[in-house]
């Protein structure tokens, strides 16, 4: 058996011992709830169905942001608290990095009054970020290439980016540096109740396909999209449950990326679409440039989510006017499922607060978003916590760094790694990657933020997954064919 199979294995027979706290998926939010935990005087295991951060936590437009759109909406509360969060992690996390945001004032802005008083009050939130205004004077001059946008001046001001996946990862691995179980490709089955409490799971290894029993306490249901499918396991034991599942809505966002040069300010831009005046951003990262985002229902594969040619022409058309670019310009391209929770069929109204509901030993996490994932895990571990009688404040804290060279001469011995393929096989064997898409996409980003999608870095990082899990050449194939088809099938003309 190799190595990080019964690493895998380990962690496996462990979970049939049965733990205090499961938490049920991980997205941003399992991951941090997961991290919180670890660091308490608790058994917390998380499980994955696919991989961590395969759904929403992969696929955002990779801000961490207040949410300006939201004040007209009357969402204050939501935006306090997002913008204080953003500047907590711009300050106190290496991960998320500051962004410089340009607001447009053209022909389908907000008027000049809105915008400056909506940027008003959000500048009054944040400590150290503030909006200024700046004529079309001055923008040509900081950034010569916006001379040929219909631009008439606008407002600049800041926000957090960040690879996302990263971020999940980071947390996960921080906690299962404390000892704690976290399981990929781990499937949750069923619930198993004693009267109206929780007491058992039975989980599907997806990578062997054996089915096992876990005992626990507490049960955390952190699905994202797929918390509905939580809730029919449970919808025999709590009446309520019917009317959640109607209040939970998944709305689709799209995103293009376009090459870098396309696009050369060193500033992104946050500007309302003309054909229905909804915000879109244009966000230079690395090689490439990321457009969207789109809003829109979505009941289809919760597993391969694509956008369609309709969302794809109207990014293109939202952004023309600042970025000239063509179908022939795009070189990939994502959707994310957003998980909301309210009533009402306006997507864009319904809050993007988060709730927290509570079934016995089972606690739900509806809605939210990556920005206010701290403040969401600590609240959860906040109400274990009462739960097993444990006091204090709960705490999120990263005590994993990724270290590669530390690793480099162990590969070397072990696997006969060379240096190309040292952060792939690092990859592997430390952060629980099983496929392509796992390492290409999730661990080193390089699906959306590099030029050619990762399709340069395919031969060095399937030869990594031959020496260290020992894969043979027709599943080799299939995975390389795999991940090809993830960009041209889907994306491209």
């Amino acid at each position: 058996m190799q190595e990080v199979f019964k690493k895998r294995k380990e962690y496996v027979e462990r979970l049939k011992k049965g733990v205090d706290v499961l938490i049920v998926g991980g997205g941003i939010t399992g991951a941090g709830v997961f991290n919180t935990l670890s660091s308490l005087d608790l058994d917390v295991a998380l499980i994955d169905a696919n991989d961590f951060a395969f759904g929403t936590s992969s696929r955002s437009s990779k801000l961490i942001h207040g949410g300006l759109r939201y004040l007209a909406n009357g969402q204050f509360s939501v935006v306090r608290d997002s913008v204080r969060e953003r500047d907590f992690l711009l300050e106190n996390s290496d991960i998320v990095k500051r962004e410089d945001f340009f607001i447009p004032l053209d022909d389908f802005s907000w008027k000049r009054y809105t915008l400056g008083l909506g940027l008003w009050l959000y500048s009054f939130f944040s400590k150290n970020i503030k909006a200024k205004w700046y004529s079309r004077e001055e923008i040509i001059k900081k950034y010569p290439y916006l001379e040929k946008t219909p631009q008439r001046g606008g407002y600049v001001y800041a926000e957090g980016v960040v690879d996302d996946s990263r971020l999940v990862i980071e947390n996960i691995m921080s906690g299962k540096m404390r000892n704690r179980i976290a399981i990929n490709y781990a499937q949750l089955v069923s619930i198993g109740f004693e009267g109206n409490k929780a007491r058992s799971a039975v989980v599907r290894d997806k990578i062997t396909g054996e089915e096992f029993k876990v005992n626990f306490k507490v049960l955390i249901n952190s699905a994202g999209p797929w918390v509905g499918d939580v809730f029919k396991m449970m919808k025999e034991k709590f009446n309520e449950i019917d009317e959640l599942s109607g209040m939970l809505k998944l709305s689709k966002g799209d995103h293009i990326v376009v090459k870098r040069d396309l696009f050369p300010p060193d500033i992104a831009i946050a500007l309302r679409s003309p054909i229905d005046k909804r915000q879109v951003f244009i966000i230079p990262r690395g090689e490439v440039v990321i457009i969207g985002t789109t809003e829109t229902y979505y009941n289809g594969s919760l597993e391969d989510p694509r956008p369609s040619e309709r969302e794809i022409e109207y990014l293109i058309e939202s952004v023309k006017r600042y970025i000239n670019i063509t179908r022939q310009d795009i070189i990939n391209a994502y959707s994310g499922i957003r998980p909301l929770f309210g009533k009402g069929e306006d997507l864009g109204k319904i809050s993007r607060e988060y709730r927290i509901i509570e079934n016995e030993n089972i606690i739900n996490i509806l809605g939210g978003k990556i920005t206010t994932y701290r403040t969401v895990s600590k609240k959860i571990s906040k109400l274990v916590m009462e739960k097993f009688s444990i006091r204090g404040e709960p705490e999120l804290n990263f005590i994993y760094k990724r270290n590669v060279e530390s690793f480099k001469k162990e590969f070397k011995e072990r696997y006969s790694i060379n240096d190309d393929e040292m952060e792939f096989a690092y990859d592997i064997i430390n952060e629980d990657a099983y496929y392509l898409d796992d390492i290409l996409w999730r661990r080193e980003g390089y699906f959306i933020f590099k030029k050619d999608s990762g399709l340069s870095a395919i031969d060095t990082c399937i030869n990594s997954m031959k020496k260290v899990l020992g894969y043979d050449e027709n599943r080799l194939i299939e995975e390389k064919k795999r991940y090809i088809e993830m960009i041209y099938n889907n994306y491209k003309v």
